[in-house]
């Protein structure tokens, strides 16, 4: 072969992939946790970047899970990332788990709250931060609270892609001012706490407006207010929400102070200032560090406090325009996305050092080759997968079922089965979703063979052949799925639940105990062994296990129930009544736990509570 007939030398590229959740492909920050950094990724030379979810036949196919130099895991809580996570291990990959939200704590009615609420998923993220080989968080809050996870971390704020353009006029009519906030039905409490005063302002300040942007729901929190003065638009592409904020002259950003909003990010603080709003933000961690009072924005700590701030800057409208502007000036030159996508890399590239992985430009062929989409931003190499027939019909199928549509889920489901019959996907959503236990059981079928890496696929079938009454298929199901993934845990605590249903309860236990140990960010097994040990007369051996579980997750209803029981079996009244209490905010079944905490409520001598608790889980 001659020179000119060689073919070209591989370019050295240095392979990032980016995971996001299959249980919550979408949502509001994918565009400030995905698109931007993985886009400037792909801007730096000898760098490619992918992302998608479980959800994209094209990602799984490819096998960039198992070749990617990087691997990024974004809030993702699939089981089946646990082999994908062993595998990378033996080729000496690096993963990282990034932390973008609180795990345990989501805004109620957020697309995340469901799988907060299942005790396999919530502590799926958890485990798969302790496993990866680093972990990376959104916020400092974030890394105050979850930092214990992994001992290599790093904190990423959100950030903008494009630096404020020159302030425009408002698109409004001359002479009104609007106050504005948009967001969603799961931030509706934030919004009513202020609702009080932006009545007040309204009923002093005939040129003042109010404007929402969410669905329409929201229409119920501004009741109260003048409705002829208040407009809602609907939630819409990310041009619309730009379309929203250039009509707003000063935009709130309330949050109650609750353990989900402490961790949360400035996003909404460097939106108003991109385009021009004042920003009058919470008094709370994720505004602290980023707005100067006065100068870049303002603070408030209350209702009393908003419309104070209201009222100066209503007054004062040289004061609203020159805190604009230096908001704008400051974060254009210190929060753009491409000025700090090197840290990333860095850290990247730091812990395989660490760790003496082989992290580095290869040469090799080009890992964005043969897959479906292109690259969707000029100048980066970025692969966005997620827009093909088999996603869309999967998201779909998702939200319906988060809706309780369970027919059209399932149509979803096998629309998308059709599109891609070699995904395995389609079959596991499926198998789930179905009611119809014939019908789950092959579905669940089809997936493990399509995927016999898969670990949940095996264990849902153990499940569900489990409920059928088929006891030894439904054992070798979930033995396949324990020797695929030996660190779920699942498996092995669902094996204990059919030998302790079979009378066996020391084998039950060695289960339980395994299933604990392999993963202990799921509170299951620790809650059957503790009640175990109750029943038993071992109480303090329960407390002790109890009490470990809730270090790591101290408010998930179950476990503080459990050791509300045990507290009160040991006397422990006042203990056993704060547990319970606790047990009681997000308990699915509120009767059982009323009654112990009446029984709490007598140890103390609260009579009139006990009869309170009796008397609700009655009426429950």
């Amino acid at each position: 072969m001659t020179t000119t007939d060689a073919a070209p030398a591989a370019r050295p590229t240095l392979l990032v992939v980016h995971v996001t959740s299959a249980l919550d492909p979408s949502g509001p920050e994918l565009v400030t946790r995905t698109e931007r950094p993985c886009r400037a990724l792909g801007e730096l030379d000898h760098v490619a970047v992918v992302s998608g979810s479980l959800l994209s036949p094209a990602l799984l196919a490819s096998g960039l899970l198992d070749e990617a130099d990087v691997l990024v895991l974004a809030d993702a809580a699939d089981p089946d990332l646990l082999p994908v996570l062993e595998a990378r291990r033996r080729r000496q990959r690096l993963t990282v788990y990034e932390i973008g939200t609180h795990l345990f704590a989501p805004p109620r009615g957020s697309r995340t709250a469901a799988r907060a609420r299942d005790l396999l998923t919530r502590g799926m993220p958890p485990h798969l931060a302790r496993h990866a080989d680093g972990v990376q968080l959104a916020t400092p809050a974030l890394g105050a609270r979850f930092g214990f996870l992994n001992a290599r971390r790093a904190v990423f704020p959100s950030q903008l892609w494009d630096a404020p353009a020159v302030a425009k006029p408002r698109t409004h009519a001359p002479g009104r001012v609007v106050i504005g906030w948009g967001g969603s039905l799961a931030h509706e409490a934030d919004l009513r706490a202020v609702t009080p005063a932006l009545r007040g302002v309204l009923e002093r300040h005939p040129e003042v407006d109010v404007a929402l942007m969410g669905e329409p729901g929201l229409r119920d929190v501004a009741r109260d207010l003048p409705p002829e003065r208040v407009t809602l638009s609907p939630t819409g592409p990310p041009g619309a929400y730009e379309q929203f904020l250039g009509g707003l002259d000063i935009g709130l950003a309330p949050l109650l102070p609750t353990d989900s909003n402490r961790c949360r990010g400035d996003a909404r603080y460097l939106e108003y200032a991109a385009h021009g709003v004042l920003a009058v933000c919470a008094d709370l961690e994720p505004y602290r560090a980023a707005v100067r009072p006065g100068h870049t924005g303002f603070l408030f700590r209350d209702a009393a406090e908003l419309e104070t701030v209201l009222e100066r800057a209503l007054a004062e409208p040289a004061l609203r325009a020159a805190t604009t502007l230096a908001a704008a000036r400051e974060v254009g030159e210190t929060r753009l996305q491409r000025r700090h996508i090197g840290d990333r890399l860095a850290f990247y590239l730091a812990t395989a050092t660490q760790l003496g992985l082989p992290v580095a430009p290869r040469a090799a062929p080009d890992p964005l080759a043969g897959l479906a989409e292109a690259p969707a931003f000029a100048g980066s190499r970025y692969v966005a997968l997620g827009a093909g027939p088999t996603e869309t019909l999967l998201r779909a199928g998702l939200d319906e079922r988060r809706a309780g549509r369970l027919a059209e889920a399932r149509r979803c489901f096998t629309e998308a089965r059709r599109a891609s019959p070699r995904a395995y996907m389609p079959e596991l959503l499926l198998g789930e979703t179905e009611e119809d236990p014939k019908l789950s059981i092959e579905a669940l079928e089809r997936a493990t063979e399509l995927n016999p890496r898969s670990c949940l696929a095996p264990y849902l079938l153990g499940v569900r052949l489990g409920y059928a009454g088929v006891a030894d298929e439904a054992a070798a199901a979930l033995q396949r799925a324990t020797a695929i993934a030996p660190s779920f845990g699942a498996p092995q605590e669902r094996l204990g639940e059919l030998a302790e249903a079979a009378g066996h309860v020391e084998q039950a236990c060695q289960l339980y105990e395994e299933a604990a140990l392999q993963n202990s960010a799921f509170a299951l097994p620790v809650a059957r062994l503790a009640n175990l040990a109750l029943a038993g007369g071992r109480v303090d051996k329960a407390v002790g296990l109890l009490e470990q579980s809730l270090e790591g997750d101290p408010d998930l209803w179950l476990t503080n129930f459990v050791v509300g029981r045990a507290y009160l079996e040991q006397r422990r009244f006042h203990q056993a009544r704060v547990h319970l209490q606790r047990a009681l905010e997000d308990a699915e079944d509120r009767p059982a736990v009323l009654a112990v905490l009446a029984k709490a409520e007598i140890g103390v001598g609260d009579l009139d509570a006990a009869r309170g608790a009796l008397e609700e889980a009655r009426r429950t």
